[in-house]
């Protein structure tokens, strides 16, 4: 294998993990309801914090607060908590982004935000 290989198989795993979703994911809805999420799920992912844009490079609390969103209310099952916003992470709001038919950016702007955390 080429160096090139690895990695683009390397990067095809990541965004194929970032993927992987439970029966409830979000082409159920655009509502945490409807997608299966109780307030229980809400209530995990607790945030006081501002709604800033986010993306690929972004760390902190916000970061962790989507990351919380991703795993406990769309039910993605591989989006690390860590506060860094990754290639899963990215991948994860890209799905997403085309499931609420918004603009497929992979960042985290008004719009998206609105979707994810009516």
């Amino acid at each position: 294998m080429t160096r090139q290989t690895i990695r683009t198989t390397a990067g095809a795993a990541v965004v194929a993990a970032a993927l992987a979703m439970s029966a409830a994911g979000p082409a159920a809805a655009h509502t945490p309801a409807a997608s299966g999420a109780t307030g229980t799920e809400w209530r995990l992912c607790m945030y006081l914090g501002g709604h800033t844009t986010l993306q690929t490079g972004s760390t902190g609390e916000g970061v962790r607060h989507l990351q919380c969103i991703l795993n406990e209310v769309y039910r993605y099952v591989n989006v690390p908590t860590t506060g860094v916003f990754e290639e899963v992470t990215r991948a994860s709001v890209e799905h997403l982004q085309r499931q609420f038919s918004l603009p497929v950016t992979g960042v985290v702007d008004t719009a998206t935000w609105a979707a994810l955390h009516p």
